[in-house]
């Protein structure tokens, strides 16, 4: 029965999960700045049976159109590294009821990525070593200051848990993202030497690539 708000919903992946996830019995609101997103969202939910399960609303994550004390909580899946952190936690925690929750997953540019294939150690290590996918903005958050973040929006009870996503052939769109990235941080030769030890672990069935989060829950005084 809580109320929940998905805030950068983009086209309401986790929004259509929660609503599935909780048969419906609780209230899912999504909000992003993408007009076009909000489009398929809506869409999408449609040709899902999910209309009137979900609603859908433009607004910014760093100025949220709804008054105080609106949701039972607040959640926001790899946003807050495209804005200003401080200003998006402190909206998140105010549209929150009090005893209500605020969840964030960031991803992480000071963890590891991890990947499970045989290279000579230099090689490993620069292959491992942390990285940037996609855009960080100057004012965001993509590193472990997220867990003192949301102490200083006034959170409590804040849980962390820094995750490692593991990816495989099975899919094989988020494997050609995360490895087009990789390559480009790597030499020629460092290059065939990866794709080669991707072909040897992909046919032993032992291959994974890994993107790390940090993740974190906060409750509202």
């Amino acid at each position: 029965g809580q109320t929940v708000l998905d805030i950068g919903c983009g086209t309401g992946v986790v929004a259509r999960w929660l609503v599935r996830h909780t048969a419906g019995q609780n209230r899912i609101m999504g909000v992003d700045l993408n007009r076009y997103l909000l489009q398929e969202a809506m869409t999408l939910a449609r040709k899902g049976g999910l209309e009137g399960a979900i609603e859908f609303r433009e607004g910014s994550a760093e100025a949220l159109p709804f008054p105080d004390n609106s949701f039972d909580v607040t959640m926001s899946v790899t946003v807050i590294e495209e804005v200003d952190a401080q200003q998006m936690l402190a909206e998140m925690a105010r549209v929150t009821k009090p005893g209500g929750r605020v969840a964030v997953i960031a991803r992480a540019v000071d963890m590891p990525f991890l990947m499970n294939v045989r290279l000579p150690p230099a090689l490993q290590a620069k292959v491992d070593a942390p990285g940037v996918l996609g855009n960080v903005a100057e004012r965001a958050c993509a590193d472990a200051s997220l867990y003192q973040r949301l102490h200083q929006a006034g959170l409590t009870q804040v849980q962390m848990f820094p995750q490692l996503p593991a990816f495989d052939g099975s899919e094989p769109t988020m494997l050609q993202f995360m490895q087009g990235s990789l390559l480009a941080r790597l030499t020629q030769e460092e290059g065939q030497q990866w794709q080669f030890a991707r072909t040897q672990a992909e046919a032993e069935g032992t291959f994974f690539m890994t993107w790390p989060h940090h993740c974190a829950v906060g409750t509202k005084s």
